[in-house]
């Protein structure tokens, strides 16, 4: 089905601050297109497909999670969005904003997933938002099938596994999705596995072990990697 481009519905409302309006104006360009909203008389959410970022940056996030909310007694607005690189990832960071669980769910034929697995794993995803750290991401759209990785850090300093890899794999035939996970205990292995898969020689996702705890130990640079890296660095 054909995309479309956001109404943010701010007709007869100014910007709460400078901010605001230059944040509106960002998110007015045409290669934005809904893949899924939600609206209520105050809020709106989106999640959008920016359809140019394959020409921008390699490897960057592709969706932006929009959060719009407008005050209709003093007819100002705030905007924030922050780019994910996976669908339920935006849809998490939507919920912490007051988006409903379920009420971002894309229509059928635009972001399907292939098996309950992968459902089981994005509704996971989307409650799990707040606990983990996005550390990097590559959305390598030049490979058959497209590949988005993502590297996520435990909050919780005494995790085990602390790190997880989260796999999208997306098929054209089929206009399908699936999402796997990975657990790694170290930061020197998730990023060995890393590297291995930006070579295209990547092993198969160890299994993410049951949650448990350990105590503190620095396995992790103190400043996250960039999330358009292709390649994790080290300290």
């Amino acid at each position: 089905m054909p995309l479309h481009e956001p109404d943010y519905e701010l007709d007869g409302f100014g910007p709460a601050d400078d901010g605001h309006e230059q944040h509106r104006h960002d998110l007015g360009i045409s290669s934005l297109k809904v893949l899924g909203e939600y609206r209520t008389d105050t809020d709106s959410y989106f999640v959008l497909l920016d359809e140019g970022a394959t020409w921008g940056i390699p490897g960057s996030p592709q969706l932006r999670a929009v959060h719009v909310s407008r005050d209709l007694s003093a007819r100002t607005f705030e905007v924030d969005s922050k780019e994910l690189p996976l669908y339920a990832m935006a849809q998490s960071y939507l919920i912490a904003r007051g988006c409903p669980f379920d009420a971002l769910n894309p229509p059928e034929g635009v972001h399907d997933p292939a098996d309950d697995f992968t459902r089981a794993l994005e509704a996971r995803v989307r409650g799990d938002g707040d606990h983990f750290a996005l550390l990097a991401s590559y959305t390598a759209d030049m490979r058959d099938p497209v590949e988005t990785v993502v590297m996520l850090r435990s909050l919780d300093p005494q995790a085990v596994p602390e790190f997880r890899i989260l796999l999208e794999r997306f098929d054209w035939d089929s206009n399908t999705h699936t999402l796997r996970e990975g657990g790694f205990e170290t930061y020197p292995a998730v990023v060995e596995w890393w590297e291995a898969w930006s070579d295209e020689e990547a092993p198969a996702l160890p299994p993410p072990a049951p949650t448990v705890r350990r105590s503190p130990a620095p396995t992790a640079p103190a400043t996250p990697v960039p999330p358009v890296s292709r390649r994790p660095q080290g300290r």
